[in-house]
């Protein structure tokens, strides 16, 4: 029973593997060819009669290192003075509040229409901020961004503009990197992002597929929020859960690929890992929450198939987790059908690592951005990312689960430190370390040395055929388990 058990967990969870994979490869084919037959959406002319009025929300908490580059940058928007506002959401309880002040004090006394708003409490975290800032402001548009952007000053006026058709409810920019270059950590994450905003955006949206906010860098109209009744916190990706009730209700949203606002990546693998986590569970959550009413509404069939593989596809660590864990223990059970078992297993992985090799590939010669990377220099990138996150499927399964079981946490800040590619120390990197190594990390350390020790003890036997994946495991849970209790001997 034991057997049959471990071979299905096995085969359902490297078939689900396989199918996410090739959902992002179709992902790929769809952005590819929309690119190819120049079908991507049409950047509109520039907004004409008098402009709307706007205002730009910046919601922050302890971003002590970044708030004044942050306003000092909001400010030099090219925009009418009188139909655009600002507002510095400021939740901290730090020194934070006191660098915002004197910042805005000085911004005000020079003209610029700017509050720094502190809330009573911060019930509801970042959509609770985001909810009470639209009470003191009545414009007609909201443009959102996090702490570590840095919008180009034409942001507002080349947005604006595609709200001409008033069916349009958000549009969504494309995210640079200021520090993409700074470390390996970085660069990963610059590549996974990037591929975000090139194959899954730009896909979903040649598909009429549903796209989402992703919580800075983008505008909404103020309409379509109130009618998809407001910023709610009972998930932890607000941004991904309004999103999906906008566009439920029939709003069109918008991928505009060619403007691009600057932003800062975490340097810290506790910054990463607490993002995706955050990131991890909120999508648990809000597919939890959603997933019924995508499947009742009016969209076609395949609009809810790709949205229902989007708000799912955090589920992909709790697979990878699972098939590490069968692969490693069905040796050990081995059946009269182990080999016909373990083929299987290896052509779902093979398929589904060829899937992701075409997604990526296609991310980088397709996307708008600098076609630098050689084939052999993507291959390795995208074989050292996945081994990165089959390294941190065990600490982003327990998010896919609380969020699965409404097992509700806080939300946890991703910190900003004011870092660029230039950047030779990390400026207070002890205030931002973890105080202590969690236990999941002792945990992956001990899953890199079971699975490099099973290649040395799997050496002539059957549980050979699985040697690639010991290995590709081992590497992954090695590396960000080092990396965390690196980073921690340093704080």
């Amino acid at each position: 029973m034991l057997r049959i058990i471990i071979e299905l967990a096995g085969l359902l969870s490297g078939a689900a593997i396989m199918v996410f994979g090739l959902a992002q490869g179709y992902l790929a084919f769809l952005y590819w060819r929309s690119k190819k037959n120049n079908n991507s959406i049409e950047i509109p002319t520039p907004w004409s009669g008098p402009y709307p009025t706007v205002l730009i929300q910046l919601p922050i908490f302890n971003e002590q290192y970044v708030v004044e580059r942050l306003l000092r940058n909001v400010v030099k928007m090219d925009y009418p003075p009188d139909k655009l506002s600002i507002q510095l959401l400021d939740d901290s309880d730090d020194e934070t509040c006191v660098i915002a002040a004197r910042v805005i004090a000085e911004l005000r006394k020079a003209g610029h229409n700017i509050t720094h708003v502190q809330r009573p409490d911060h019930v509801g975290f970042k959509a609770g901020a985001l909810e009470y800032g639209m009470g003191l402001d009545k414009a007609e548009f909201i443009a959102i961004f996090d702490a570590d952007f840095l919008p180009r000053p034409d942001f507002v006026k080349q947005v604006v503009a595609y709200f001409a058709d008033p069916k349009v409810g958000m549009v969504q920019t494309r995210w640079e990197h200021l520090n993409a270059d700074y470390s390996i950590i970085t660069r990963l994450m610059a590549f996974a992002i990037d591929n975000h905003f090139s194959v899954e955006h730009g896909g979903r949206q040649a598909s009429n597929g549903f796209i989402n906010f992703n919580g800075t860098g983008g505008m909404w109209r103020r309409k379509t929020i109130i009618d998809a009744g407001g910023w709610r916190s009972d998930t932890l990706t607000e941004d991904l859960d309004l999103s999906f009730r906008s566009q439920i209700l029939g709003w069109k949203f918008i991928f505009a690929e060619n403007i691009t606002t600057p932003s800062e990546l975490p340097v810290q693998m506790s910054a990463v890992r607490s993002q995706q986590f955050r990131w991890t569970k909120g999508a648990a959550e809000t597919g939890r929450k959603t997933l019924s009413n995508l499947w009742n509404s009016n969209a076609p069939l395949g609009t809810k198939v790709m949205g229902s593989f989007h708000m799912l596809n955090s589920f992909i660590f709790l697979f990878l987790f699972v098939f590490g864990i069968s692969t490693a223990l069905l040796p050990f059970i081995a059946g009269r059908h182990f080999i016909l078992v373990a083929t299987i297993l290896n052509v779902m992985i093979v398929t589904s690592m060829f899937a992701t090799l075409f997604t990526y590939w296609t991310s980088r010669r397709s996307g708008d951005f600098e076609k630098s990377h050689s084939s052999s220099s993507l291959i390795t990138t995208t074989m050292t990312f996945t081994a990165l996150a089959t390294g941190l499927s065990m600490h982003c399964s327990r998010a896919v689960l609380q969020g699965l079981f409404g097992q509700a946490t806080p939300f946890v800040r991703t910190p900003k430190l004011n870092v660029t590619a230039e950047t030779t120390q990390v400026k207070g990197q002890k205030a931002y370390n973890i105080a202590r190594v969690p236990p999941v990390v002792y945990l992956e350390l001990i899953m890199a040395f079971c699975f490099a020790a099973l290649v040395v003890v799997g050496f002539g036997t059957p549980a050979m055929i699985f040697a690639g994946i010991y290995i590709f495991y081992a590497i992954g849970f090695a590396v960000v388990s080092v990396l965390s209790l690196w980073e921690a001997r340093l704080g």
